[in-house]
């Protein structure tokens, strides 16, 4: 069985004194009691202030823990005069001893459960601080990534952009080659039309030239057998006059002769 030592007195003393029964005593705290509740039918003993029929109660407070009693019905927005009549006497000495221990008990658990709740409650607060910073933290991170990742979206966007530029760059390029290359073949069909013109018309020119030169020489040959043949009939003319200076004696011989020899030839 517990014990209690000297050091208790006061606190027997304090239940001893709270279980008195008084007339008029403030209302302790009460708990639900389904075989004991409701407003009292009889017409006494009624609430001092206010003369009302009381409410039956079960204490639940201290060394009164479960004494019934009747109590004041006022409860919201009046005055409450308490206890009108204890229905059960003051319990034994003892158990009010224990039920006094119970309570410093459940007053010094409820004490350690506040202080925890106090505690956790700090520590509660500091991993919050900590998770707002954190938090912070990822959301700043999470920013510059993001600022990131839309500058790498821009520049492969460029890169593409460059590429399909390239492309078409390329093409353009390739187009204006083959472009090129069908202007120079185009020009040197041209060319060799031409050439093959200017050597049509100089084989022309060289026709007609030949055509003239044998024009002009079959020309030039009827001329000088013309000519030929007039020279013949001066040379027989002269043959004869020669002759007949012969034949005549005119003149130095010698000369005429070298004259006939020239003609002969």
């Amino acid at each position: 069985m517990p014990s209690w030592n000297d050091e208790e007195t006061s606190s027997e003393e304090e239940c001893e004194a709270v279980s008195m029964d008084m007339g008029l005593m403030e209302e302790p705290d009460t708990t639900v009691e389904p075989l004991f509740r409701g407003q009292l039918e009889l017409a006494h003993p009624k609430c001092i202030l206010h003369q009302l029929r009381p409410i039956k109660r079960v204490a639940f407070e201290g060394p009164v823990t479960g004494r019934r009693f009747y109590g004041c019905p006022v409860q919201e927005n009046g005055v409450n005069c308490g206890v009108a009549e204890w229905v059960d006497g003051p319990w034994l000495t003892v158990l009010q001893r224990c039920l006094c221990k119970l309570w410093e008990m459940f007053h010094e658990q409820n004490f350690g459960r506040v202080q925890d709740k106090e505690k956790f409650e700090q520590e509660l607060a500091r991993l919050k601080s900590e998770h707002e910073r954190e938090l912070a933290k990822l959301r700043t991170e999470n920013d510059k990534l993001c600022i990131e990742y839309t500058k790498l979206v821009d520049d492969v966007s460029k890169m593409f952009d460059w590429q399909d530029g390239r492309v078409d760059k390329k093409q353009v390029e390739e187009e204006e080659l083959e472009k090129k290359k069908k202007d120079l073949e185009e020009k040197a069909m041209l060319e060799v039309q031409m050439e093959k013109l200017k050597l049509a018309k100089e084989q022309r020119c060289i026709l007609q030239s030949q055509a003239h030169i044998i024009k002009n020489t079959r020309k030039a040959m009827k001329d000088v057998e013309v000519d030929r043949d007039v020279l013949k009939k001066e040379k027989a003319k002269l043959e004869l006059v020669v002759a007949e200076l012969l034949n005549e004696g005119y003149g130095s011989k010698k000369k005429l002769e070298q004259i006939k020899a020239i003609l002969e030839s």
